[in-house]
């Protein structure tokens, strides 16, 4: 333990911690500032979630954080479910340098999956973060896809606005449009995902089936398909495909509301030829300002709807169309319905 006059922080020039087991992390070399003190930790340690944890025992489905503490002038890691700081120390005392997610239900046996065999309570190896990497969201709840460099909700969203969340257990937010999911992953620094990404983070998941029963699960995670296998992607993000379509960050177009009108029909020659002229109007239909905004603007837009946003990944009772690619391309932005969701991704900090 020592101080450094005018020196910076230099906590997290590499990583920090990384996943080791599903029981371990390891710790970096590193230096770290607590208060006013500084340690080197010369070489990269190894440490049992077990041995450190402040209290208790390691529970299923919780976002844990690791911290650095100031033990009487000696430096100790501790893991704690508390956000703040561990028991026994305070702010002065320790300092929060990252966390990971524990698995919320067995996983069980899945034929080449890269998760296959972990359980409940396992640290899942994806939601390992650390100062220096991590999303500008909160990381609770949260895996880094590097597929695509971002970060990923586990779970589908619950809660609204600045209470929006990705925790096991949650009850799911559904019955909400597209506009108001938008402002409700900007209200916690997410947003959206798109397309492309959701089919990369979504591989691995159960393909062309729905959750067994064939009904709304209300919360969120640790569900099953119809094969009794449990709904997990590569990264352990859960019911990506079979319990809700997810509203994604992408456009389209549906055409709608085509004008009536007639055809001229001029019949000759012997065998008979039919020949149909050009339609007697324009059919398609007039662009109209649509007050479907909450009072936040109108939407100029063609025909009856004249707008999609794509949703991804299949609902509770939509069995083959399910999966990494099952998309819906007829949904407007005002949609709203018991069975259409969504899911949040951030950016790298």
């Amino acid at each position: 333990m020592y101080k450094r006059t005018g020196q910076v922080d230099i906590l997290g020039l590499m990583r920090i911690v990384e996943w080791k087991s599903k029981t371990q992390i390891t710790i970096k070399a590193n230096v770290f500032k607590i208060g006013d003190y500084y340690w080197d930790l010369e070489n990269d340690t190894d440490y049992a979630i077990a041995d450190i944890l402040d209290t208790g025992s390691i529970s299923n489905g919780k976002d844990y954080y690791v911290y650095a503490c100031n033990n009487a002038g000696v430096l100790t890691f501790k893991v704690s479910l508390a956000s703040t700081f561990p028991a026994g120390y305070d702010a002065d005392t320790s300092r929060k340098i990252g966390g990971f997610h524990t698995i919320c239900a067995n996983y069980g046996t899945i034929s080449g999956h890269p998760l296959s065999g972990y359980s409940a309570n396992d640290i899942l190896p994806a939601s390992v973060w650390d100062l220096k990497h991590r999303p500008v969201s909160e990381p609770a709840g949260m895996v880094y896809v590097d597929a695509i460099d971002k970060w990923v909700d586990i779970y589908l969203p619950s809660g609204t606005g600045a209470s929006t969340l990705s925790v096991y257990g949650g009850t799911i937010s559904d019955t909400r449009n597209w506009m108001n999911f938008v402002d409700d992953g900007a209200a916690v620094k997410k947003r959206l995902m798109r397309d492309a990404e959701f089919q990369i983070a979504a591989g691995g998941s159960n393909e062309g089936t729905n959750i067994t029963g064939s009904a709304d699960p209300v919360t969120t995670g640790g569900h099953t398909n119809t094969g009794s296998r449990r709904m997990i992607s590569n990264y352990g993000i859960e019911d990506m495909c079979g319990v809700m379509w997810q509203w994604l960050d992408e456009q389209s177009y549906r055409f709608d509301g085509a004008v009536n009108h007639t055809h001229q029909v001029t019949v000759s020659g012997d065998p008979e030829t039919v020949t149909s002229g050009n339609p007697s109007v324009d059919v398609a239909s007039t662009f109209s300002f649509k007050d479907i905004t909450g009072g936040k603007g109108k939407l100029n837009a063609q025909g009856t709807y004249g707008d999609v946003k794509l949703l991804a990944g299949g609902a509770w009772s939509s069995a083959a169309a399910c999966g990494s690619r099952g998309r819906r391309a007829d949904n407007y932005r005002w949609a709203t319905g018991p069975y259409l969701g969504g899911r949040f991704a951030s950016v790298c900090k």
